[in-house]
């Protein structure tokens, strides 16, 4: 089964490329508990430190989660959003068949005369806002970070209190719907980032793993900016996918003002802001 040449690859890289087989070819789920680090070694002949050096490397490429105290699990596949719509996180996971969650870890209050940074920046210097700084999670795992900015007065329409979002069940989309402020378009770009140490903990990861940084600006029909967030996502566990044509972008007048909107009948026809996926929509 292991190749013991002297040309042959490292044990450890033989024995992360056998069980990353097992795992795309369907013999370890999602979700499965993989055999113990002494099981493995036993099975294979080969020593601890090969097996631990080998599940490294399958942590490394995002193919298994450890759990402090349980054992190490194939990871979650990559939860897919399309870069033409403008969904939720949670609408994004529960279309992929996963359960979205969340963890409130802050809730701020910014006044006009108070220090911003980012994205609060994005709105204007004398406008009251709400910070919400929310773990996200699929299927009870950390897949990403979110903090969220949004307008106090609407925050305030809409009764959302600390204990409001902290709520399990809690749908920040689903509520800025409900008194009438719809998203309507958004602007985003991505990059990558190394994780800062604040976030490491939170999303199970090493300090300057691999993220996927997403800034959005979110409007509503009128134009008004509703939301500014930047979120962090594990690189290994959220997706993003475009669809690409060479054919012009087509506009429509609509809504008040006549204001230009994108015409959202197709997948991506219009200038969308970069994105690469591998985590995710927004709540």
């Amino acid at each position: 089964m292991l190749d013991r040449g002297v040309e042959a690859p490292p044990l450890y890289a033989q024995v992360a490329r056998l069980l990353a087989e097992q795992i795309t070819q369907g013999k370890y789920q999602p979700g499965d508990l993989l055999p113990s680090e002494p099981g493995l070694a036993k099975e294979l002949g080969v020593s601890r430190a090969t097996i631990v050096k080998a599940f490294d490397t399958l942590h490394r490429e995002g193919l298994i989660q450890r759990q402090q105290g349980r054992g190490t699990f194939v990871a979650p596949r990559p939860k897919r959003h399309s870069l033409s719509e403008l969904t939720s996180f949670t609408a994004v996971t529960r279309a992929g068949d996963g359960v979205p969650s969340h963890r409130l870890l802050a809730y701020l209050e910014i006044g006009s005369g108070d220090e911003r940074g980012e994205p609060e920046s994005a709105f204007p210097a004398a406008q009251d806002l709400v910070v919400l700084e929310r773990v996200r999670y699929v299927d009870d795992v950390a897949v990403g970070f979110h903090r969220t900015v949004l307008p106090a007065h609407l925050v305030q329409r809409a009764g959302l209190t600390k204990d409001v979002v902290a709520a399990a069940d809690f749908s920040l989309y689903r509520a800025l719907e409900a008194i009438g402020q719809h998203p309507w378009s958004a602007e985003e770009s991505l990059r990558a980032v190394g994780c800062p140490a604040e976030l490491a903990g939170h999303l199970a990861v090493a300090e300057g793993a691999p993220l996927m940084q997403v800034r959005r600006l979110t409007r509503n029909r009128t134009g008004d900016l509703i939301e500014a967030v930047v979120a962090h996502y594990v690189g290994s566990l959220y997706e993003y996918h475009t669809e690409l044509s060479s054919h012009p972008a087509k506009f429509e007048k609509e809504g008040p003002g006549d204001e230009s909107t994108m015409d959202r009948g197709g997948d991506v026809r219009a200038v969308v802001a970069e994105r690469v996926r591998r985590g995710a929509g927004q709540r």
